[in-house]
């Protein structure tokens, strides 16, 4: 019977077992037989060389104890889990003992498992083990092999770990103190890239590590782990952050995105103060609710500040806004804007967006009217007479893009606006007596929503001496092209 033979054997008798030992094997791989009896397995046994029985998923304890006092290696790879009684008679075996079949494991079956007294105990399919487990089979005298464990918590499996892939550890996806410790010894660049959230006492041991650190996965940092990264001798790369609370990593962050910082969700007064120094915009979309002190570390910031993470606002936060030094404050956010913290906000030098705003009240209007630049309303798409009324006191830009009607009513009152600029972006439809009203109106009238017009309609336009913006006409005669030239 040759090797090919015996591969292909799914039963074993007695005979067989025999004529299989007076071959004098070095090895004996049986891997298709699937059950073996107590007569078999003491054949089996006695023989020398490594004994391979990878077909069978399941034995007996009483079979499990025969295999034991086999001298060789013993490799039973097809057992997907094994009882505690099982284990406890495997663990007698004194050789090379291969269950790399085993994908869980008890920690009853652990502990006589760890009592193996043979030099290797294999165990490559398991890839998670509990910290009980963990603990059983690092008592093991020999060397155990388990598969790429994305738990290490003790020092015995951060050490294997670091031995079969060196530093590259990315699957990793949880570590102990211990471990870390462990970890921290390596001479060389330790990745770590599978780690999502880590204990403060865990960053201050990976942060000793003499090398390139890796840790990609990371997206919060304490306080206090952000102080102990610092002291981090070597290359040291985290991913994106989104709670900053040191200028360090403030600055690194502004260093790789620029002001786009909208996955920032809590920073600190000193992270504040230090991106308020950034020569460029700021998008910090991300914070919901900071704090007045916050608002108010960033307030010496000098370009374009987007907060549209803030859904409320109260009279502190205005306060804290409306001494921002920049051009422009975006507060897309909000869907609800009390009259008292719109009169504060109002005092702000720059530019100011309400891209949450759904509709305007008149005490809203009127607070908002004595703001000295831009205003802007994109979302707000009907207003009335009276909010109209206080809106044409504003002496600044005011940009009405969300309306999408424009009653004459209301024209009457925003051609009143004492501003530079009156945009009506969305309107695409005006009648002729809307469009002499706001013929009338001193300032620059932007209506790149407009469609069509009539030519009496193109005619009041075109005798304005101020400018008119009108990009979207599509539906116009040549007699109202004409009329229109100077403004098309």
């Amino acid at each position: 019977m040759n090797e090919e033979e015996l591969s292909s054997l799914t039963e074993l008798s007695t005979e067989q077992a025999e004529h299989i030992a007076s071959l004098q094997l070095d090895d004996i791989s049986l891997n298709a037989v699937t059950s073996i009896d107590a007569d078999v397995a003491h054949i089996l046994a006695a023989q020398e060389g490594g004994l391979n029985l990878n077909g069978l998923q399941s034995i007996a304890p009483d079979i499990a104890k025969i295999l034991a006092t086999h001298d060789g290696s013993l490799s039973l790879d097809g057992l997907k889990h094994v009882e505690p009684s099982v284990a406890e008679m495997l663990a007698q075996h004194e050789s090379l003992l291969y269950l790399d079949g085993i994908t869980e494991l008890s920690d009853e079956a652990a502990y006589h498992l760890s009592k193996h007294a043979g030099p290797l105990l294999s165990l490559t399919s398991l890839s998670e083990l509990s910290v009980e487990v963990a603990q059983r089979l690092a008592k093991h005298r020999g060397q155990v092999e388990v598969g790429d464990l994305k738990k290490l918590t003790s020092l015995r499996w951060a050490r294997e770990a670091v031995r079969r892939h060196g530093g590259k550890l990315d699957h990793v996806e949880y570590i102990s103190i211990e471990a870390a410790q462990e970890l921290a010894t390596h001479n060389g660049a330790l990745s770590l890239n599978g780690l999502h959230t880590l204990k403060d006492g865990v960053i201050a041991e990976l942060a000793k590590h003499q090398g390139t650190l890796s840790l990609k996965g990371l997206t919060s940092l304490s306080a206090a782990a952000s102080k102990a990264l610092k002291q981090h001798r070597g290359g040291l790369v985290i991913g994106q952050l989104q709670c900053l609370y040191d200028s360090t990593w403030t600055k690194a962050i502004l260093k790789k995105k620029a002001g786009q910082l909208d996955h920032i969700t809590q920073i600190s007064t000193e992270a504040a103060a230090t991106l308020a120094q950034h020569d460029g915009p700021l998008s910090l979309n991300g914070l919901k609710e900071p704090r007045a002190e916050i608002i108010k570390a960033l307030s010496p910031h000098q370009q374009t500040l987007s907060l549209a993470g803030l859904t409320k606002i109260t009279k502190e936060s205005a306060t804290a806004l409306s001494k921002h030094r920049g051009l422009v404050l975006t507060l897309d956010g909000l869907v609800d804007l009390p009259p008292e913290a719109a009169s504060i906000l109002a005092k702000y030098p720059g530019n100011l967006s309400f891209g949450g705003l759904q509709s305007l009240t008149p005490a809203l209007a009127s607070a908002l009217s004595t703001h000295l630049l831009g205003l802007s309303f994109p979302l707000v798409k009907t207003i009335t007479p009276e909010v109209a009324k206080a809106l044409s006191t504003h002496q600044g830009m005011l940009y009405l893009d969300g309306l999408q009607d424009l009653p004459t009513d209301v024209a009457v009152l925003l051609s009143k606006h004492s501003g530079t600029m009156l945009s009506l972006a969305k309107v695409t439809h005006l009648s002729d007596e809307a469009l002499q009203h706001l013929s009338v109106y001193p300032g620059v009238l932007s209506l790149t929503g407009l469609e069509s017009i009539s030519d009496q309609g193109a005619n009041v336009l075109g005798m304005r001496t101020d400018r008119v913006v009108l990009t979207g006409l599509k539906d116009i005669s040549p007699t109202a092209s004409s009329l229109l030239s100077k403004h098309l």
